[in-house]
């Protein structure tokens, strides 16, 4: 799939799209750029407004990034057998605490990516629990933080 094909398939997707052409940030945001690639056989979309109080600013508030980060995919295998056994009920709750029962699988199977800032919270909350060892996340893909 193209980089212009993955832009259309979020834009029909509900993804907001920017065309503020007079902002400083448009080369590098995400949203500027899949607005860019909108076809003219659409007729409605979600569109940032242009009337927003930092919208085409350098502290846009609605800005995304376009640079590629890398997610985790699925966490079936960070409790490894050298963990002591409290460990993985302490960090398992913590997360389910913090993301919902439905994420934490999701995240765990892998049907939903970790992203870097997650990753890290994951990291913390195992030091938290006194494991300080690596964390193994099953994969990990390149992709834009939509």
């Amino acid at each position: 799939m193209t980089e212009q094909e993955i832009f259309l398939e979020k834009a029909k997707d509900g993804y907001t799209v920017c065309f503020a052409g007079q902002c400083p940030l448009k080369g590098q945001c995400l949203r500027f750029l899949v607005g860019q690639q909108m076809p003219d056989t659409k007729s409605t979309y979600y569109c940032v407004n242009p009337h927003y109080q930092d919208v085409a600013t350098k502290q846009c508030s609605l800005f995304r990034n376009s640079t590629k980060v890398k997610f985790a995919k699925g966490m079936t295998h960070i409790f490894n057998s050298d963990m002591p056994r409290k460990i993985e009920p302490f960090v398992r709750q913590r997360l389910i605490g913090k993301y919902c029962r439905t994420y934490y699988f999701e995240y765990r199977r892998g049907a939903r990516l970790i992203p870097p800032a997650m990753q890290e919270e994951v990291r913390n909350i195992f030091r938290e629990a006194g494991w300080n060892e690596e964390i193994h996340f099953d994969s990990f893909v390149e992709d834009y933080d939509w």
